[in-house]
């Protein structure tokens, strides 16, 4: 391949790991070590959660430059996992550039193997394992497993018509606080709190704040503000979603 098409999987590997859930550092490592395994020359990387920077030099003396604008998607680390592991075969010279071209476009055609009712399930499973984290007994777990459900269903829904991610997250906390309230209105004796919480939980950013300190700890104080912001952000959505609700509910008197 000539060197400066080599560009071509470089960006696509920086892409793929920025874009389903990737640490910043690791787009970068991941670049370079590329770049350097197809014999190029000052090979440097630059991610930041929006974007990825990627620049050599060629043999003619030119300097190959790359600005990527990238859009965060669904987190899927499985795919993230399938790009190291090119790019490790790569650096092993296990795989030329155009074979790793081949290959990092079919795991971007790739679609995610995990069915949308597994997480539809799984959702509903976390909730009941953080509402008797806080305090509810089987009971409660059972209803926090169904409210999961619900929510999990509805905001995937919402995800598959292209709503926008803030409206998803503004319902579905919604909906996670007014179900239990409403259903204590109706049928009392279990813990509202516990199963309110245990819904909102799998909404919470778990994932950017991780990246943030992370990425804050190597000095990479961009992308550690970046993701920090994004966490809170999140979670102030899902904070005024549940208070919504609950403010709803109170106005109306329990009664519905």
């Amino acid at each position: 391949m000539d060197q400066k098409k080599l560009m071509e999987p470089l960006k696509l590997a920086g892409r793929l790991i920025m874009e389903n859930g990737g640490e910043t550092f690791r787009v970068e490592e991941t670049v370079c070590r590329m770049g350097t395994a197809f014999g190029l020359r000052e090979v440097e990387s630059f991610a930041v959660p929006s974007g990825v920077f990627v620049s050599y030099a060629c043999e003619d003396g030119s300097t190959q430059t790359a600005v990527l604008r990238v859009h965060r998607g669904e987190t899927n680390l499985a795919c993230v996992n399938e790009v190291n592991e090119v790019s490790r075969k790569v650096e092993a010279g296990q795989l030329d550039a155009q074979e790793a071209w081949d290959v990092l476009r079919s795991i971007q055609a790739e679609k995610d193997p995990t069915p949308w009712f597994i997480r539809v399930l799984a959702s509903g499973i976390c909730a009941a394992g953080f509402a008797v984290m806080f305090g509810g007994g089987v009971r409660d777990a059972l209803l926090a497993t169904g409210a999961g459900i619900l929510v999990q269903a509805v905001t995937a829904v919402m995800e598959r018509n292209h709503m926008h991610s803030l409206s998803v997250l503004l319902l579905g906390s919604f909906l996670a606080t007014l179900l239990p309230h409403a259903l204590h209105s109706l049928v009392p004796g279990f813990l509202v709190e516990a199963i309110a919480a245990g819904t909102l939980m799998p909404m919470l950013p778990g994932l950017a704040m991780t990246n943030a300190v992370s990425d804050t700890f190597r000095g990479d104080m961009m992308s550690g503000l970046s993701h920090f912001s994004q966490a809170v952000l999140t979670a102030g959505l899902v904070a005024g979603g549940a208070l919504v609700a609950a403010t709803v509910f109170r106005m109306a008197g329990g009664l519905f």
